[in-house]
């Protein structure tokens, strides 16, 4: 509960036409709550899965986490930069290689100045890309694999895949009973064709057991409107 006085006093800085910083904000909850739900869910095993340059990793880092990371970026000049930024971390390793819902090769296209939307669905705003064939597997067919050498046995999934993470859970519909929790990017306006309706990504992992834990806004439209959200969420 906020106290009656802070409440008070921001009502009067809002009225008098004070614009709080949205994003720090919204960035300082979503790690708060990050932290406690791998804490709540004793999370060991991360799997960043479009892991781009290491954003996701360096944050959980930042917030305190010390277990395995294991991260996925099928883009090979994305990946270098992946691995030569954790190579010194010993309780991270990397795969050059995309998850889906099928084993095989796909074209990724990639925006050359900015990577992190790459993805194997086309924007809506049409823009210059390359298109690169990468490596796709499933999760469920990796996962026994990936932790043979490990101790860890609760597993985080992270989704980021640019409109492509309900391919991934499909991939893992598998090994999902090893799967704790989970964060995925869900699109309220899709920058992406056929992208997935929030409501449809919500639909979907609460179908499979998982409950909402906590939302965070990624961004917004120009119209200021909600365009994608960090959906967390916990196995029930």
């Amino acid at each position: 509960m906020v106290p009656e006085f802070m409440k008070f006093w921001g009502l009067r800085l809002i009225s008098a036409g004070l614009n709080a910083p949205e994003n720090p904000l919204d960035r300082f909850v979503e790690f708060t709550m990050l932290k406690q739900l791998l804490a709540k869910l004793e999370i060991d095993c991360v799997l960043d899965i479009g892991a781009n340059d290491g954003q996701f990793a360096r944050n959980l880092r930042a917030i305190g986490y010390r277990g395995r990371i294991i991260s996925f970026e099928p883009v090979p000049e994305v990946f270098t930069k992946l691995h030569r930024a954790f190579e010194n971390d010993t309780a991270w390793s990397g795969h050059p290689i995309a998850l889906g819902n099928e084993t095989g090769t796909m074209r990724i296209k990639i925006p050359p100045a900015l990577t992190v939307l790459s993805s194997f669905l086309d924007l809506e705003e049409p823009r210059e890309v390359r298109t690169e064939e990468v490596e796709v597997r499933r999760l469920d067919e990796l996962l026994p694999s990936l932790l043979a050498n490990t101790a860890a046995s609760n597993v985080f999934l992270k989704m980021d895949t640019q409109g492509y993470d309900l391919n991934v859970f499909h991939g893992a519909e598998g090994c999902l009973s090893e799967i704790r929790g989970l964060v995925s990017e869900i699109s309220v306006c899709p920058l992406y064709k056929n992208q997935p309706h929030y409501l449809e990504s919500l639909a979907t992992y609460e179908r499979a057991g998982f409950d909402l834990y906590h939302l965070s806004t990624v961004n917004r439209t120009t119209g200021g409107g909600l365009q994608e959200l960090n959906a967390y969420l916990k196995r029930r």
